[in-house]
């Protein structure tokens, strides 16, 4: 069924149409008549294709752990479809209770996310965490937290929901395909993941130069992130900094390592401890203590309201070995917490054994930051904001890069909810 151009989504996301016996319809004028169906777009934002997921965490020194994010887009009109009110932030339900995703407190495991009760998620693997088995096509919507929820510009409401699997989590490979299935619904919509699994890898040193890449992904650029959360509560926002370092595979070892062909400064880069997960909040500004050349800013002035700590607005326009020139204000990486580490097998999918063996394969380590705190529009960007990273390799220095955000001042939206 195709979509009216006038009734379609803003072409940030793919939109997923319904088939006509499913589709609610709104009534909106389109040209001289007729009405639009509601719009709905769903996409996981992470894990990406090919991306290696550890399976078995209890044999590795350092445990990985991997992060699940998801990006809800729909029309609220004429009903709440996803009922959370803009600049709610919640953790995630089914992680606290008892056994894990029994949220209403039946005993029975499989329940749905409170707040977005229309969301599904499954897996086709059995998932064990904290002694329990949650079996394949169990409801696991109540593991995601939930990140923020904004109206677009276009009047739709964008609701951002991540689950961060740490070492507390195992995934029991039923089938032996060596990946699970991982699905997600709303509205009839659909979007799947395939999460390839490994080994927690050992990591280890240098062994050729090539520099890693650092890029920045928030919000979208349709959508608003607002000024003041604090006073008002308004929108929190997810802004998460992912560094990929080329790498290669050494098959005599059990399990596989993963030689990372560059890696970045810090006690994480030679495997001395475990650095993944979320660590103890600590005040800032300042360095990260496991990654201390990872280096974050805010174009404007920030107030970070988890530590208390105010943090002048700043940007990086460059830098050499050990040193970054041309930058302003002060440093948000403390505020970050690195939410995983994994292994992607490249475009083709098979892992390159030697440094030579096609360079496509990488290691990912994303870091994130809830924006919760007070942004204050202190630069020459009106109504916007520059984040700009950068991080430090052992041999080719800095890799830097930016992304501008849309931001509002105080300002009140409607409440979407029922």
């Amino acid at each position: 069924m195709s979509i009216p151009y006038a009734c379609r989504l803003v072409p940030f996301l793919v939109v997923a149409s319904l088939p006509a016996a499913q589709t609610p319809w709104v009534a909106k004028p389109v040209g001289g008549g007729g009405a639009c169906p509601a719009k709905t777009a769903i996409e996981f934002v992470a894990p990406m294709p090919s991306e290696e997921v550890p399976l078995f965490h209890p044999v590795s020194p350092t445990p990985d752990s991997f992060h699940v994010i998801l990006e809800i887009a729909l029309e609220q009109k004429p009903g709440a479809l996803t009922p959370v009110r803009e600049g709610a932030t919640l953790p995630s339900p089914g992680a606290a209770a008892v056994p894990p995703t029994d949220v209403d407190g039946d005993g029975l495991i499989g329940d749905v996310h409170p707040a977005l009760p229309g969301l599904s998620l499954v897996m086709d693997d059995d998932l064990f965490v904290g002694g329990f088995v949650l079996p394949a096509g169990t409801e696991l919507a109540s593991l995601f937290e939930l990140i923020g929820s904004e109206v677009e510009l276009g009047g739709d409401q964008t609701t951002t929901v991540s689950w961060i699997l740490d070492p507390t989590y195992m995934i029991v490979d039923l089938n032996g395909d060596l990946g699970t299935n991982l699905t997600a619904t709303i509205n009839g919509v659909v979007d799947t993941v395939f999460l390839s699994h490994g080994f927690d890898p050992l990591f280890n040193g240098v062994h050729s130069v090539q520099t890693p890449t650092i890029s920045i992904w928030v919000e979208d650029w349709h959508s608003t992130v607002d000024s003041d959360v604090a006073a008002d509560q308004m929108t929190p926002f997810l802004v998460g900094v992912e560094v990929r370092i080329p790498c290669y595979f050494d098959f005599a070892t059990v399990p596989p390592t993963p030689h990372p062909l560059d890696p970045i400064f810090g006690p994480c880069q030679g495997g001395a401890m475990a650095c993944t997960g979320n660590w103890p909040l600590l005040p800032g500004p300042g360095f990260h203590p496991m990654f201390p050349s990872l280096d974050v800013r805010f174009s404007d002035d920030y107030f970070d309201v988890t530590t208390g700590t105010f943090v002048a607005g700043g940007v990086i326009t460059g830098g050499q070995c050990g040193v970054i020139w041309g930058s302003t204000g002060a440093s948000l990486a403390y505020a970050f917490r690195q939410s995983s580490v994994h292994a992607w097998y490249g475009v083709n999918g098979f892992p390159d054994t030697t440094p030579l063996g096609g360079g496509d394969d990488q290691l990912i380590y994303r870091f994130t930051m809830l924006a919760d705190g007070q942004i204050f529009d202190t630069d020459v960007l009106p109504d916007e904001m520059l984040i700009t990273a950068a991080i430090e390799s052992t041999t080719n220095c800095f890799s830097i890069t930016n992304v501008r955000v849309k931001h509002r001042p105080d300002v009140t939206t409607p409440d979407p909810g029922p």
